[in-house]
């Protein structure tokens, strides 16, 4: 369950999404608040398939992963579709080689880089730019300021960073070099 877990959960059950979180530690700091909120929650750990088969998955509309371990949250994603693989799975994934290794077993739908949505949101406001909406558009992070005009983050992309691995650049690479601030 977790924090993201728990924070999922409560904004499904208020969408009126029947929900069953899955957590493995039944002292954990978050089980015992989720019953008091009617949030149903079944001791074990979501990639062993007796629990997932227990939990009727093919009844399902999704299955969610999205402990703080992100290998952990791939081994879930496996198994859940294993058992039930017409549902989808949302997975929480922070690192490029998670993702790449999840590619190679799992269809991948979209991805999001809910990092650096949020970075690009930090950034702006700490710059004291005015903005609303922050979104991911195919490779890049664009905001909307408080005038709804749409523009490219000054954050540079996992794929441009310099001080990763130097500058990397694809054929076609319409962006050019990119804006970067020091803070």
């Amino acid at each position: 369950m977790g924090q993201v877990g728990m924070r999922l959960c409560v904004e499904l059950q208020g969408l009126g999404v029947p929900i069953v979180g899955v957590e493995r530690d039944p002292q954990a700091a978050t089980a015992r608040p989720a019953r008091t909120l009617g949030i149903p929650v079944v001791d074990g750990h979501g990639g062993d398939l007796h629990v997932l088969e227990r939990l009727r998955p093919g009844h399902a509309r999704a299955s969610a992963a999205v402990g703080s371990d992100d290998l952990g949250n791939v081994a879930v994603a496996l198994a859940a579709h294993g058992v039930a693989p017409h549902i989808g799975v949302v997975l929480r994934a922070g690192e490029d080689d998670a993702i790449a290794e999840t590619r190679s077993l799992l269809p991948v739908g979209v991805v999001r880089d809910i990092t650096g949505l949020a970075a690009g949101h930090v950034v702006a406001r700490l710059c004291a730019e005015p903005v609303g909406d922050v979104v991911a558009h195919r490779d890049e992070i664009r905001l909307r300021d408080t005038s709804g005009v749409w523009r490219r983050s000054a954050l540079a992309g996992h794929d441009r960073c310099a001080h990763v691995e130097g500058p990397r650049r694809t054929p076609g690479d319409e962006i050019g070099p990119p804006r970067t601030r020091t803070i």
